[in-house]
C-alpha cells in the first residue's frame, strides 16, 4: 500500500523472483508523509517486507536486495549505487521501543559498491563505507570503514576487502 511519495528517476522492481524459486508474498508499505527515492535500477526480490513510517525517507541507488528482506525505515535509510544484498537481510533505523524513556532512532547509510552477505542485520546509526564487504551472519552495530571486510556479532573490520 502506497500512501507516501515515490520519487523515481530510475526504476524500482518489487517482488521479483529468481528463476526456479517459488513465489512469496512481498509487502511495500509507505505511510503518509514518507518518501522513497529511486535513483538507478533497483530490485527488491520476493518475500521482502519494507515499511516506511510517516516522515521517513528510503533512498535507493542501484543494485538489489535478495529474498526475505526486512527493512523498517522510521527516519532515513540510504542504499548507494551497485549494491548487492544477500537473502534474509534486516535493516532497522529505530529501536521500536523505549528502555530509558526515550525511543531512539538514527539513520542508516550503505555506500556504493557494497556487498552484504546472507542473514546480515544492520542496526540504527550505522554507515557502511564504499567498497565494504559484510560477511554472512554479521550484526552491524557500528560504522564499517570503506574498503573493509567486516564479520562477526557484532561486526568488526577484519581486513581489507578484496574484490575479484
Amino acid at each position: 500500500m502506497l500512501k507516501g511519495e515515490l520519487a523515481i528517476s530510475g526504476r524500482l522492481l518489487v517482488g521479483l523472483q529468481w528463476s526456479g524459486n517459488y513465489p512469496e508474498e512481498t509487502q511495500f508499505l509507505m505511510k503518509r508523509g514518507s518518501r522513497c527515492e529511486v535513483n538507478g535500477y533497483f530490485r527488491i526480490m520476493s518475500g521482502a517486507r519494507v515499511g516506511l513510517a510517516p516522515g521517513a525517507v528510503l533512498s535507493l541507488g542501484s543494485g538489489y536486495i535478495n529474498n526475505e528482506a526486512r527493512i523498517t525505515c522510521m527516519r532515513r535509510i540510504s542504499i548507494g549505487e551497485n549494491v548487492a544484498i544477500g537473502p534474509y537481510f534486516k535493516a532497522r533505523d529505530d529501536d521500536g521501543h523505549s528502555i530509558s524513556g526515550a525511543k531512539d532512532s538514527a539513520g542508516i547509510r550503505i555506500g556504493d559498491n557494497v556487498w552484504i552477505g546472507m542473514n546480515v542485520t544492520v542496526l540504527k546509526g550505522v554507515t557502511i563505507g564504499d567498497g565494504a564487504i559484510i560477511a554472512a551472519g554479521a550484526v552491524v552495530t557500528k560504522d564499517i570503514p570503506s574498503g573493509m571486510l567486516a564479520a562477526g556479532t557484532p561486526a568488526r573490520p577484519i581486513r581489507k576487502a578484496e574484490w575479484t
